[in-house]
């Protein structure tokens, strides 16, 4: 398979390294972890998405953001946040101002800040920025997705009423409908692309190119829309999870969905740094610029990775302590 900065990398032997690099990372321990505090992230940020909508020129925001959910998450787990976000949206324009928008903010960047810790672990470098910095970078990335939510809903909503418009005039209606369910899907697996690209791009303490981003992006974009359609459906036909957990039922459902989300992301991050490390003008495994020496084993996360607890076989391939 060719990279993205020259050179070539057999699909087995990437698939091997891939492996390798899941296991000495410990991926399902950290995508549990990612989940938890996506789980902690999710309804602050909610409650900051759904303020901001309630000031947007559109009738029917709240409910389309309500609606591309739905055809995104499990059952159950969307009637968890369907009834927060109508309590939210009971009123009309929830207050933004005081403390509790910035105990929101910092709550759903703890999310943020749990992905920039895997993406460092997937390029085996230490965070060298400081504390202050690293939590305004994960409070500004959560503001700016919100901001993007925000922007592809807008669109989305205004494209549509200008689009069945038009189409009306032209007495095409129905034609156009068709055609607006059919590139729906496209059209969100892109911007879905890109912003998770962009926080490839942004997020670890590591210099790239953006090149070097599109491959997990695309990867793990098209794996987490089949993954959460394919849990969609176990949890519609045959998961029981009601009768196994009672009344947490859907919370249940909620953090399993999110946890598989979590090691797709991580997936993701995995397959770009595995690539960049075997392109010719990618960086070496451990540095964070191009051209730069990687440190010392012992100064590395890869020194004893986090797998090596848990996992003999990485135990073996952690280096001798010294």
């Amino acid at each position: 398979m060719r990279l993205p900065g020259g050179g070539s990398l057999p699909f087995l032997q990437f698939l091997k390294r891939l492996y390798v690099a899941q296991d000495d990372h410990a991926a399902f321990d950290t995508a549990a972890q990612l989940s938890y505090y996506l789980l902690l992230s999710l309804f602050p940020l909610l409650f900051v998405l759904t303020a901001l909508l309630a000031y947007l020129p559109l009738g029917d925001a709240q409910v389309q953001l309500i609606i591309r959910m739905r055809s995104l998450m499990p059952p159950e787990a969307m009637k968890l946040v369907e009834v927060r976000l109508t309590s939210l949206l009971s009123a009309q324009h929830p207050r933004l101002l005081g403390l509790g928008v910035v105990f929101a903010l910092w709550a759903a960047s703890c999310g943020v800040d749990a992905a920039r810790k895997a993406l460092n672990l997937a390029y085996d470098v230490k965070e060298s920025r400081p504390f202050w910095r690293t939590q305004l970078l994960a409070i500004v990335a959560t503001v700016l997705s919100s901001v993007f939510v925000l922007l592809v809903v807008s669109v989305l909503i205004a494209s549509g009423v200008a689009g069945h418009w038009l189409a009306s005039r032209l007495d095409i209606d129905h034609a156009f409908t068709l055609g607006l369910g059919v590139i729906r899907w496209p059209l969100t697996a892109a911007l879905m692309t890109l912003g998770v690209a962009v926080g490839f791009h942004l997020l670890p303490d590591v210099r790239q190119r953006f090149a070097f981003m599109l491959p997990g992006a695309v990867v793990g974009t098209l794996a987490w829309l089949g993954a959460s359609w394919a849990f969609t459906q176990y949890v519609k036909h045959f998961g029981r999870y009601d009768v196994t957990y009672g009344a947490i039922g859907g919370v249940v459902v909620l953090l399993t969905w999110l946890y598989i989300s979590g090691f797709i992301f991580v997936i993701g991050a995995e397959i770009n740094a595995i690539l960049e490390h075997a392109a010719v003008d990618g960086k070496r495994d451990g540095a964070r610029d191009e051209g730069e020496g990687p440190p010392p084993p012992s100064q590395r996360p890869s020194f004893l990775p986090p797998g090596a607890v848990k996992n003999a076989r990485v135990a073996a391939r952690a280096p001798a302590s010294v």
